[in-house]
């Protein structure tokens, strides 16, 4: 009898996580189209907070500054654009402490499912981007190395993504979440 207290225990703690996990709240702007997703996140650093932002019917540019670094530019147009943000929580005694990493991938919100490797990263725009005070080691970089899974279907992604750039220190190399939008 006690066994069976203690699996059926277990069943309701386990129902109990799966129901907190995949809640999750959604900021809608209407004039943008873009939907801001914040959840639990699996695969977010514990030193920090992560985000998503869903953009649909638009495009992700590649630009270039004066100076000739790159940054990605959203604008107008048929696709979806989701914005992953790692934002590590600054450190108080320490001026200039903040840090970020970006990764944005554009795809066509007809395609069901995409399976992407190394230079076909590309087909979907992927770009990492680290700003922080950290001289020579910062800006937006093209992902040319890694694996993209992705299956969009009824305003809910699934993205599992492992990459590196080789240009800079990153934190964030791997993202493995399911987003409601």
């Amino acid at each position: 009898m006690n066994s069976i207290g203690s699996i059926s225990r277990l069943f309701f703690q386990c129902l109990f996580l799966t129901l907190l996990l995949s809640c999750s709240s959604i900021k809608n702007t209407e004039k943008t189209g873009s939907s801001e997703v914040s959840a639990p996140h699996i695969n977010c650093p514990e030193d920090g907070d992560c985000s998503f932002e869903i953009m649909k019917n638009s495009s992700l540019e590649f630009k270039y500054d004066d100076i000739g670094k790159l940054y990605p530019a959203i604008e107008p147009g048929d696709n979806m654009v989701v914005k992953y943000h790692y934002k590590r929580k600054p450190e108080p005694e320490l001026m200039d402490s903040g840090y970020s990493e970006y990764v944005y991938i554009e795809f066509n919100p007809d395609s069901e499912q995409l399976i992407l490797k190394d230079k076909e990263l590309q087909k979907v725009k992927m770009i990492f981007g680290r700003i922080c005070f950290c001289k020579g080691s910062m800006g937006y970089f093209p992902v040319n190395e890694g694996s993209l899974f992705l299956f969009n279907r009824g305003n809910n992604l699934q993205l599992r993504a492992s990459f590196n750039v080789k240009k800079v220190p990153q934190i964030v190399t791997h993202i493995d979440e399911n987003i409601k939008y």
